[in-house]
């Protein structure tokens, strides 16, 4: 990547973003002033739920390899200096890391560390040029670790019916959970190199998004007032389906969220071949269906 053409400047990639350059550059300078930040990368913009609140913005954050403290403390900072500037989804991670990742030919960063979504560079740093490999071999290897994380995910759902049998329905919902979340880090972990160290469903899905719009909205999709609550239960269920004895859940609530899993799993297995298809065929999968 040559960061000349965007060092000390956002405007390049701000103009292609009106009307909404004010907002990003306010967002942007609230990043950049709350700590040492080598790039930002503009992933997408979609419209905030609710609708009243305007647009979310979802970025990528590369802080300096100086930066020790955990990257979620960026995140969790962002969030909280962002909020009254516009809904912001951000993961944040060190520069060396994304470096490393992409010398290896990673192909997640190397799809969203683009220059045209590029729209704020330090200029002190620098991206090497991805290393190819054979595309034969990287493919299998792929398959081969989303297969493996996948089997660990029908596992726990296999083990969320066992113990709806026996009537624990706290331990089913945290089993459910468990599915959902090693069915979100198979389809994840392979394409990104990394795996997203969190049980929180929401962010995983958030990284889901990126990929594919489809496995974010459909089969959890968070718009009436019961979709909601299912997704409540799910999310409270990792904590509160082992700790709390007064965490209530309905066999029917388990029945679906049983349904939804299996479509979950389902899609995850279609979507994934198709993007690994992809850009092993040169497109561009990073692109959300």
């Amino acid at each position: 990547m040559e960061n000349s053409s965007f060092s000390g400047s956002i405007e390049p990639i701000i103009k292609d973003f009106s009307p909404f350059s004010e907002e990003i550059e306010l967002i942007i300078y609230t990043i950049t002033h709350a700590f040492h930040t080598e790039m930002i990368f503009l992933l997408g913009i979609y419209q905030a739920n609710p609708e009243a609140m305007g647009k979310e913005y979802d970025l990528l954050v590369l802080a300096s390899e100086n930066e020790k403290r955990p990257m979620h403390e960026f995140e969790s900072l962002i969030y909280n200096r962002c909020h009254d500037l516009a809904p912001v989804t951000v993961s944040v991670h060190r520069w060396d890391m994304v470096q490393s990742l992409l010398a290896n030919g990673n192909m997640f960063f190397a799809q969203l560390c683009k220059p045209e979504k590029l729209i704020y560079d330090s200029g002190e740093k620098r991206f090497p040029e991805p290393i190819l490999f054979n595309q034969a071999i990287k493919s299998a290897h792929l398959m081969a670790e989303f297969s493996q994380i996948l089997e660990k995910a029908k596992g726990f759902l296999l083990g969320s019916a066992i113990y709806k049998a026996a009537l624990e329905y706290q331990l089913c919902a945290f089993m459910l959970h468990q599915a959902v979340e090693q069915t979100l880090n198979a389809f994840l972990c392979p394409l990104m190199g990394i795996r997203i160290q969190t049980h929180n469903l929401q962010k995983l899905l958030l990284y889901t998004r990126r990929l594919s719009k489809a496995l974010y909205y459909e089969v959890f999709p968070r718009d009436t007032g019961l979709e909601v609550e299912l997704f409540r239960i799910l999310q409270k269920a990792y904590i509160y389906g082992r700790y709390k004895n007064n965490f209530q859940v309905s066999r029917d609530n388990l029945e679906i969220l049983t349904d939804r899993v299996i479509s979950l799993q389902e899609m995850a297995s279609g979507i994934f071949l198709e993007k690994l298809n992809m850009y092993f065929e040169n497109q561009d999968p990073f692109i959300p269906d």
